[in-house]
């Protein structure tokens, strides 16, 4: 490991790595409930439950944030062989987390300044109308993060497989991740995908920390 600068502090790596894991699974978690699509009751809904769509937002930005790190040291366990291949997906998956945090933040930021202020709106009808195209929207914003993160998974999870740093079924995870990310436009207006590709993450990342914890220990 003394080719890998980046594992000079295996535990700063690890950590990332298991709280970006952890933060995915709260992800999947606040978006797995019953919303309603059609947008006359999506806003109403949104008002109501307003304190959770703000922890939403603070979330994925802590995510994506968290994230980056995480999959950097992902890279550098990974990379030991193929190195340049290991960069390709370190740097799709970190522009897919980038994207789709950003998404999702101007997404939830948009639905709640259009329930803030529709009250002020001309009629309720343009309210909706503004909530139709967010809504829409959200699919086409999204999309480029999911796919653009599976793919790097898809990738991870060759490389996982080829060698022996984690285990079987961590790497059959990633795999079903990536490819849930890459079918993202398949599945048009649905987050059951999402659901899968973000949970997949977080058991990555929370592997990943825990085999960087064991070969700390190994070291010292």
């Amino acid at each position: 490991m003394s080719g890998h600068p980046q594992f000079d502090n295996r535990f700063t790596f690890a950590s990332f790595a298991i709280f970006a894991g952890v933060l995915s699974f709260l992800l999947v978690a606040s978006v797995s409930g019953p919303v309603p699509r059609v947008p006359a009751e999506l806003l109403p809904y949104f008002a109501s439950h307003r304190s959770t769509y703000v922890f939403l937002a603070i979330t994925v930005l802590v995510w994506a944030v968290a994230s980056v790190p995480c999959i950097v040291g992902l890279g550098a366990l990974l990379g030991a062989r193929r190195g340049t291949l290991a960069f390709a997906a370190t740097m799709l998956c970190s522009g897919g987390v980038l994207l789709l945090g950003f998404a999702t933040f101007a997404f939830v930021g948009a639905f709640l300044s259009i329930t803030a202020s529709s009250h002020a709106a001309p009629s309720q009808a343009e309210a909706i109308y503004q909530a139709t195209i967010w809504g829409n929207l959200s699919y086409f914003l999204t999309d480029p993060g999911l796919m653009t993160l599976g793919l790097g998974q898809f990738l991870f999870a060759w490389l996982a497989w080829k060698g022996a740093v984690l285990p079987r079924v961590i790497c059959a995870i990633g795999y079903l991740g990536g490819l849930a990310g890459l079918l993202t436009l398949a599945l048009y207006q649905t987050s059951l995908l999402a659901v899968v590709q973000i949970s997949a993450f977080g058991v990555w990342g929370v592997a990943t920390g825990l085999v960087l914890l064991r070969r700390r220990d190994e070291s010292t």
